[in-house]
């Protein structure tokens, strides 16, 4: 019984196995090149960059969104991701930041209070206007 069981999940692992082997073989070898995004070395510079993007995509939708366009959109794709992945990165910093110091204002604490504060607004303003 046990050898049966054991055969077929092997026979069931070897059938997806050679599957998705069979599939990538069959991809199209014109496939699609890939990018790399936009490069920042700060959030400021993040932002800037994803309001560039931003404004690219809205410019290409605007209009036919014919396969060139399509593949701009694609190339912009990836500096949309990393923008967004690097805010994201920012924002759960500062939501750690935000609750030190809503922890330390529970405990009376005025200098840490500050501090965090500072901290939280310095951040901030790097992504949303002040």
């Amino acid at each position: 019984m046990i050898k049966k069981t054991l055969a077929s999940i092997t026979l069931g692992a070897l059938t997806v196995v050679s599957s998705a082997a069979l599939a990538n073989d069959a991809a199209p070898a014109n496939r699609v090149s890939h990018y790399q995004g936009q490069q920042a070395e700060s959030i400021v510079q993040t932002m800037a960059n994803l309001r560039e993007a931003n404004a690219k995509l809205r410019a290409l939708l605007a209009g036919e969104v014919g396969e060139y366009d399509i593949h701009d959109i694609h190339s912009l794709s990836y500096t949309l991701e990393d923008s967004l992945a690097r805010i994201a990165e920012e924002v759960k910093q500062l939501h750690n930041t935000v609750a030190d110091m809503h922890f330390a204002s529970e405990g009376l604490k005025r200098d840490a209070v500050i501090d965090f504060g500072t901290a939280y607004l310095e951040g901030i303003d790097k992504i949303v206007s002040p």
